[in-house]
């Protein structure tokens, strides 16, 4: 018969049915005679010699017991000075190091599961995380959510505003020593512990914020993000004619008819391949220019305000001019483009209410799709007469020195901005996803290509942009860095004045803005997914209403985001995407990595994913490329400090179109943005601090160290890293002592009273 042994805590047993003895509560501790009141360990068996143990003395008492009770206990009819027996059964193991201790239930005990069955996270077991459908869903997922609307839109805008080629080298080096890294380490961080971008932070407790400020910042990005979207829905709408409406100019646009191009405009189509202005004072502007002005966007209509200065007793008008002057006048709300954006969220929330099973499946039309139409785009872009000189602009920079130059502080910002726009990095889109994926999938090269593959969608989309543009400048005559004003509308001038020229443009037009409109719904998939997996990873209750979360997160989105459909929109959105989507995320990536790689330890990051990953360390190649990630990983908080520190230095408000200003309390609404997202850091790390500080079973040192939940999220790798970890630490461990053993501890009576 297999032997019986106590735990530590002697709390392991149900009560004994022997009335001698003290109890305490767990099991009966008999009284050993003519000694102080000791303990000794009750056996249910009664393997105890009742030949030598009267009644009166120790009947239930088990050699099994500890040898100081044993020791001086002369047995029934032995001599004076007689020893005892010796030390018991329970010497020999418990005086062996490591011991292990195995409890059991003796009085009906209760089922239980294989530990198979649960998950090792929680006592009683947590419900099984989605995984995606196949490795594709995956990277398509993550294609799409990297490769968006910010390559094809905001990528060629900024590099138009920051000088081209001077914009370009900052991006490709920070691309390289700070995007790609963080690529990984965040699809990899996602992938080990299969949480939300919110509960990661069991890694270390002080950084909950950055979690949450990522969940923030990405609900602020999918409410004008979806806006790009409704512009791109207006535009198949209105190819759906006898010609595209934007290839000429005209008193008749719109839907009554009712909006009128002015004398500055001028076309340049199939048909009218020499473009001509006949405006006095030489300020020209494309049919497509002033379509999106006029139609899309009714900015001719919002209240803009010059400025007044008093001089000599007169009063003069300068050449400045303010929008957003009066709180509330932000003009009406164009109905037209507010059912396109109620319709592109009716999409996304069709397409994500039943999770991400339902999402991946989409990515696998929406992430490749666009590629045939933007390579269609290049071919005929760099045909063009005069193409080659707006590709030098996007290549090669002008100056070296000065404004708009790679010396230049607003530059980098504004490079290191869009890495983080494009890439989606620090946004807590690439952690859901990773937390969706299989444990062993290999991330590393997953993450490397993804990353390259978007560094090249956006030179594809800048080569076409700046083609058109350089063909434009030759046509026309104006200077390439004035052939537009820039702004966010700026693929929405360049795109559309190019497919005014090809053959049966309806049709082109049409295919290019549903692509724009699937680049965009993918990454609106990642940026809503993020918010909701933050709650179900809280509130886990909450899966079982997926819809009716989905459906009042889409709900409150599209109506936070009306005012962006009023004739003041196009100002709404510049000061949300400067702010809330740009400077918001330079902060929140700082305090991410200084929270994984300066208090998790790098070194103890790469280690956990090369256990994730099956790497090993031998070997100089193997050594060398896990420390030089570790010393990479080490800087970039650093790198990043310096560009926020001496761009902030420099700090110039943005302005529409380089002419249009705001006035300071619109600038005030903006740092606002910035602080609602970037102060859940301080914030939640306050709170977490006091509650390590004044929680009895808590340690102030342990707020940035990893709670006993981190670990990875599957539950059979779990035992096997929890096992590696120990035994750097103590050496081989057996039995009990072992995690990887299948025992179901947390069944065990006293378990919890013994480890917290």
């Amino acid at each position: 018969m297999p032997s019986r042994k106590s735990s530590r805590n002697h709390n392991d047993y149900p009560a004994s049915t022997s009335s001698r003895g003290y109890s305490n509560g767990g099991y009966t501790y008999p009284i050993v005679p003519g000694q102080p009141m000791h303990y000794g360990s009750y056996n249910p068996y009664g393997t105890a010699d009742r030949r030598r143990f009267t009644r009166d003395g120790l009947y239930n008492y088990d050699p099994y017991r500890r040898g100081e009770y044993a020791q001086g206990q002369p047995g029934p009819g032995a001599g004076p000075g007689a020893g005892g027996p010796g030390p018991g059964v329970e010497d020999k193991w418990r005086n062996t190091y490591p011991y292990v201790p195995t409890s059991y239930y003796y009085h009906s005990p209760p089922p239980r599961p294989p530990p198979e069955s649960l998950d090792l996270e929680t006592e009683g077991g947590e419900e099984e995380r989605e995984n995606w459908g196949s490795k594709w869903e995956f990277i398509f997922s993550c294609v799409g959510l990297s490769v968006g609307i910010g390559n094809v839109w905001r990528f060629p805008t900024l590099a138009y505003e920051n000088g081209g080629g001077s914009f370009l080298i900052p991006y490709f080096i920070l691309l390289i020593f700070v995007g790609k890294p963080m690529y990984y380490m965040e699809l990899a961080l996602g992938q080990f512990a299969q949480r939300g971008p919110v509960s990661i932070w069991k890694m270390c407790p002080l950084m909950q914020g950055v979690g949450i400020a990522q969940c923030v910042v990405s609900c602020i990005v999918a409410i004008y993000y979806n806006v790009i979207m409704a512009y791109c829905l207006f535009y198949i709408f209105s190819s759906f004619a006898a010609e595209v409406p934007w290839s000429k100019c005209s008193k008749e646009w719109g839907y009554s008819a009712n909006i009128a191009s002015d004398e500055r405009c001028y076309e340049w189509s199939k048909d009218e391949p020499n473009a001509t202005c006949a405006a006095a004072d030489g300020t020209c502007q494309s049919s497509a220019k002033q379509y999106y002005d006029k139609v899309v966007l009714g900015i001719d209509k919002a209240f803009l305000s010059p400025t007044a200065e008093l001089t000599d007793g007169e009063i003069k008008i300068t050449n400045e001019t303010y929008a957003l002057t009066e709180l509330g006048n932000i003009g009406d709300i164009k109905w037209d483009i507010t059912l396109c954006l109620l319709l592109s969220w009716m999409v996304v929330f069709a397409c994500l209410v039943k999770g991400i099973k339902s999402s991946g499946k989409v990515v696998y039309f929406t992430a490749t799709f666009p590629y045939l139409l933007l390579i269609i785009l290049l071919v005929y872009g760099c045909t063009l007469d005069g193409a080659l000189e707006g590709v030098k602009e996007l290549f090669i920079p002008k100056t070296w020195s000065g404004p708009k130059s790679i010396q230049d502080p607003q530059v980098w910002r504004k490079a290191a901005e869009q890495m983080f726009f494009s890439l989606s990095v620090s946004w807590g889109g690439l952690i859901m996803f990773g937390s969706y994926n299989k444990f062993h999938h290999k991330v590393h090269v997953t993450a490397t290509v993804i990353s390259s593959l978007d560094f090249v969608t956006s030179i594809i989309a800048g080569v076409v942009i700046f083609s058109i543009l350089g063909a434009l400048s030759k046509e026309t005559g104006i200077p390439l860095d004035k052939i537009v004003e820039g702004g966010q509308g700026l693929a929405f001038i360049a795109y559309p004045t190019a497919l005014a020229r090809l053959p049966v443009p309806q049709v082109w037009a049409i295919m290019f803005f549903f692509m724009l409109f699937l680049l965009g719904l993918d990454s609106e998939f990642a940026l809503l997914e993020t918010v909701l997996t933050a709650f179900y990873d809280a509130i886990p209750s909450l899966k079982r209403f997926k819809p009716v979360i989905t459906f009042l997160l889409c709900l409150s989105c599209f109506l936070i985001s009306l005012p962006c459909m009023s004739y003041s929109g196009a100002f709404v959105f510049q000061i949300m995407d400067d702010y809330g989507g740009g400077m918001s995320v330079m902060w929140i990536a700082i305090f991410e990595v200084i929270g994984i790689m300066w208090f998790y330890g790098a070194n103890n990051f790469g280690k956990d994913l090369n256990f994730m990953l099956n790497i090993s360390m031998d070997g100089c190649w193997a050594w060398f490329r896990h420390y030089f990630m570790v010393v990479l990983w080490t800087i970039i908080p650093i790198i990043l400090i310096i560009i926020l520190g001496v761009s902030l230095s420099a700090w110039e408000q943005p302005l529409y179109a380089k002419t249009i200003q705001y006035p300071d309390w619109i600038h005030g609404v903006g740092y606002f943005l910035i602080l609602i997202a970037v102060a859940q850091i301080p914030i939640w790390g306050l709170f977490m601090t006091l509650y390590y500080l004044c929680a009895p079973s808590k340690k102030i040192a342990d707020v940035i160290r990893p709670t006993p939940e981190w670990g990875p999220g599957d539950k059979h790798a779990r035992k096997k890293y929890q096992a590696s970890r120990a035994a750097r630490h103590k050496g081989h461990l057996h039995g009990y002592e072992n995690p990887a053993m299948a025992y179901p501890y947390y069944n065990y009576a006293g378990y919890h009273s013994y480890h917290m």
